[in-house]
């Protein structure tokens, strides 16, 4: 009789033990986690996610609006209970968030909310009120996925396309511009070059073009600059600009289940590898020679190869994220002030203040807004 008491207590006491660390044992860290309806995270399961140092995904909805938050357990370091719920609307220019926990997690998750539809922009800038809060990524294929790195709560913002504000700016300035041509511009050097543009020494596409060049190239869209060949770029040292550039690699941490296991380790938390940074170029300079610097100056991964057929250096792999390291179709890609070239960096000549960004494609380019390729 004593050992039947005793295992009765034995078991009553384990019990009791599960019931006190609430649902550590039953997570699956492997599958999306469903949100409940109180949206509550308990600390137990932060606290498997840091001891496993894994990355777990938490899905929810609000109204015809899907979200998810990524975590990673390297990220953690104090936790606690979170309310992960969040109430989303569409607005007449874009969506406004509010978020049901009132204080800072703690550590830095990743929100990506799944729209309905496909924005044109590459990314877009949330406001609380008139002050910018995050810088959001915009992905996806067939509809866009905005990507919020959270490090600090606000009461609810609105998040808003880039364009949206370059519009705005453009349609209060329009009234003043000046279109009378410029007596310094140009003639047309032939049938498919377009005037060489006020204080650009660059020449344009006037769209005429419709056959592809001697390597590959498709016709060259309308008022975009055409390519140089390196062997053509003279770099003048004694004349420098200033761009802008990033890289990035959101796109991965929607789709982790194509990633290779052994690469998990490198993505950052907010898919950032390099964030917005200014830098020095020389006059004649391609896209390809200032990532090579930036790299190496920024102690970045960078390998490339040269591709003859294409006349230039083909990106392979950044951050040693390579080609194909999250499903067929990955890769790295490059855009100019929103624009992504159909040539290869190195025949990209740069211009004073153009912003460069350097993205990681799961789907040939169409996961952050370039159909060209696909």
């Amino acid at each position: 009789m004593k050992r039947i008491i005793s295992l009765v207590l034995t078991l009553i006491l384990l019990l009791s033990f599960t019931a006190c660390s609430g649902n550590f044992a039953q997570v699956d860290l492997k599958e999306p986690i469903a949100l409940t309806e109180d949206g509550i995270i308990e600390k137990s399961v932060f606290d498997k996610i840091k001891n496993e140092n894994a990355i777990a995904t938490f899905t929810g909805e609000s109204g015809d609006f899907k979200y998810e938050w990524t975590v990673f357990g390297s990220d953690l370091v104090d936790t606690r209970d979170v309310n992960l719920s969040l109430a989303l609307e569409k607005t007449d220019k874009g969506i406004k968030i509010k978020f049901s926990e009132a204080e800072d997690f703690g550590f830095p998750a990743l929100l990506s909310i799944h729209l309905n539809e496909k924005w044109t922009a590459n990314s877009a800038t949330a406001f609380d009120e008139e002050t910018a809060v995050y810088s959001v990524s915009v992905t996806g294929s067939k509809t866009s996925i905005l990507n919020i790195s959270v490090n600090k709560i606000v009461a609810e913002c609105e998040i808003l396309p880039d364009d949206t504000k370059q519009e705005e700016n453009t349609s209060s300035t329009e009234s003043n511009k000046d279109t009378t041509p410029s007596n310094n511009q140009t003639n047309k050097t032939d049938d498919y070059l377009s005037d060489v543009k006020e204080s650009d020494d660059r020449i344009y596409s006037d769209g005429k073009n419709k056959e592809k060049d001697k390597y590959e190239t498709d016709p060259v869209p309308e008022g975009k600059p055409m390519p140089v060949e390196p062997e053509d770029q003279e770099v003048n040292k004694k004349k420098s600009y200033t761009c802008t550039f990033s890289i990035e690699c959101s796109t991965i941490l929607n789709n982790l289940k194509d990633l290779d296991p052994d690469k998990r380790e490198l993505v950052p938390s907010n898919g950032v590898i390099l964030a917005p940074t200014k830098v020095t170029f020389y006059e004649g300079e391609s896209v390809f020679d200032v990532l090579q610097r930036v790299c190496k100056e920024k102690g970045i991964h960078l390998e490339s190869s040269w591709t003859p057929i294409y006349n230039s250096a083909y990106i392979e792999g950044i951050h040693n994220l390579y080609e194909f390291d999250c499903g067929e179709l990955s890769g790295w890609t490059y855009c100019v002030d929103g624009w992504y070239p159909n040539y290869g960096c190195s025949r990209y000549q740069l211009k004073d203040g153009e912003k460069v960004e350097w993205r990681y494609t799961c789907d040939l380019g169409k996961d952050v807004g370039c159909d060209w390729m696909g």
